[in-house]
């Protein structure tokens, strides 16, 4: 057993024979720990620069998928108005009110056009009114026509 308190934890004998080496032990734990030390350090930079990565990968793909989704959202509205293009035309009903239906397809969109153009149609069509926005000289119009030709000459003005 006496040899057993001269060899140290790593195997080493102490020089003077008095139990075990701390200070080789102490150096030999400083070594593996600098080296192990040293890896970490390489180990972070590469890991920073894999988390650096991750991230631009993750913008990159969330920029993707935004830019898809307004190009999706670009051509559903396209397409919506060609529809409503298409169902104004065959219901006689104004684009104006069609793009304010609820309806997503043609089918729909158009029963609805046709029975909005069906409940607002005037009976008879509009009637045929030729005098609008005219009015007739009366004996009135004549009267303020004198008052005007009074109010110019009081301020001056040639008429």
């Amino acid at each position: 057993m006496p040899d057993e308190a001269k060899v140290d934890v790593a195997g080493e004998e102490s020089p003077h024979g008095e139990g075990p080496d701390y200070k080789a032990m102490y150096e030999a734990a400083k070594a593996e720990s600098r080296k192990w030390e040293s890896r970490s350090k390489a180990n972070a930079e590469k890991a920073k620069a894999f988390d650096e990565l991750e991230t631009a990968k993750k913008s990159l793909e969330e920029r993707v998928s935004s830019i898809e989704a307004a190009n999706r959202a670009l051509e559903d509205e396209k397409a919506r108005g060609a529809l409503v293009k298409k169902v104004a035309k065959a219901t006689g009903v104004p684009e104006s009110i069609v793009s304010t239906l609820s309806a997503t397809d043609e089918e729909t969109m158009t029963a609805q056009a046709a029975a909005i153009a069906e409940n607002y149609r005037t009976p008879g069509g509009a009637p045929n009114a030729p005098e609008a926005g005219r009015f007739a000289k009366s004996e009135k119009t004549s009267e303020l026509d004198e008052k005007r030709k009074f109010v110019r000459d009081l301020l001056g003005k040639k008429s």
